[in-house]
């Protein structure tokens, strides 16, 4: 320890660099993450959405068979009884409208708070690369002077 008090702890440059790879790249996972998660969430809420629109149909609906809506179908009058809810693991279950709806909303609700966390452990993990990423160009600006 210096007389200050201070602990200094030495680190090499590839050290930093390899920590700031390993930062790069847990940054991109969390944001893929992060997407698959927002993904997720726009299924659930289309989800309900559809369950609503269901239930004050018109006679004529326009259904969409693929996510981006290349094909669309025509129904008259589909059955709202009865609804099949995906419980996970491959079960579903078939319930009410609302009973599917309040499981959605619990889904929902979960995918909330993991994209929250998601975000949070990104923010924490940009943060830490910017810092190790001043280190490395403020080490190698030094070195470049000292050529």
């Amino acid at each position: 320890m210096s007389e200050t008090g201070e602990q200094r702890t030495v680190v090499t440059l590839e050290d930093l660099l390899a920590q700031a790879e390993a930062l790069r790249r847990e940054i991109e996972a969390l944001q893929k993450l992060r997407d698959e998660l927002t993904e997720s969430l726009n299924s659930v809420k289309n989800a309900k959405e559809a369950i609503n629109s269901l239930k004050t149909q018109s006679k004529d609906l326009m259904l969409s068979v693929d996510k981006r809506g290349f094909i669309l179908l025509r129904v008259t009058e589909i059955p709202i009884s009865k609804v099949l809810v995906n419980l996970g693991l491959g079960y579903y279950a078939e319930i009410e409208p609302d009973a599917a709806t309040k499981i959605l909303d619990s889904r929902e609700e979960q995918l909330n708070k993991g994209i929250q966390e998601v975000s949070s452990r990104l923010n924490t993990v940009v943060n830490a690369y910017a810092q190790i990423s001043e280190i490395i160009n403020r080490a190698q600006e030094q070195a470049q002077k000292g050529e």
